[in-house]
């Protein structure tokens, strides 16, 4: 019970450590002055690393800090960056970041960006896909509900019988044709689903 215990706890630490380090991150001007002298700038360079920020999100961190005295330490920041980097840097963080609708920012090694940016474009493309999906969905319930509608008589928006007619009657060609590409990106989902092996 004892040994499980402790486990739990020193999984937490890194957690913990990695939370503290985000509300540091968030500027200066929010911590008090104590917080600030014991700063873990490695760590809040290893978070700007793992988000991709550039070297000069230091600036950033300088000058907010410069109102209450405190100066980065620049070596620390730079070798948690460089850290951080290495996670952001990878062909499945590339890929999961154009799955968020973001381009890859240009902060990795000159030897990968071919890659990472394939990763990354495939991402977006997925992110473009899944969009429409969504989009379609919903087209296709409103078209339904008004299919559904006009059907039971209801006028709706329309001035004339004839015009609510009209709709109905085209409304099944438009179901149709929305169900159609809704299939269509589905299955160009499922085959990038596959070929994304991150």
């Amino acid at each position: 019970m004892w040994r499980f215990s402790l486990q739990l706890c020193w999984q937490w630490v890194p957690r913990l450590a990695v939370l503290g380090s985000i509300y540091l991150l968030s500027a200066c001007a929010t911590l008090s002055k104590q917080e600030r002298m014991v700063g873990d700038w490695q760590v809040i360079g290893y978070n700007d690393g793992i988000a991709g920020y550039a070297a000069d999100r230091l600036a950033s961190h300088t000058k907010a800090c410069a109102k209450v005295s405190i100066t980065p330490n620049y070596q620390l920041w730079q070798r948690g960056r460089e850290l951080g980097l290495k996670q952001y840097c990878t062909v499945m963080n590339a890929y999961n970041v154009g799955r968020r609708g973001r381009e890859l920012n240009n902060v990795c090694p000159i030897t990968i960006v071919n890659t990472l940016q394939s990763a990354n474009k495939k991402g977006l493309d997925y992110y473009a896909l899944d969009s429409q999906l969504d989009k379609d969905k919903r087209l296709l319930e409103a078209h339904e509900l008004e299919f559904d509608k006009l059907k039971n008589g209801d006028m709706l928006d329309f001035e004339t019988e004839k015009e609510a007619r009209a709709r109905l009657i085209s409304l099944p060609t438009e179901l149709r044709d929305i169900k159609r590409r809704i299939n269509n990106i589905q299955r160009e989902l499922d085959v990038l689903n596959q070929m994304s092996s991150y």
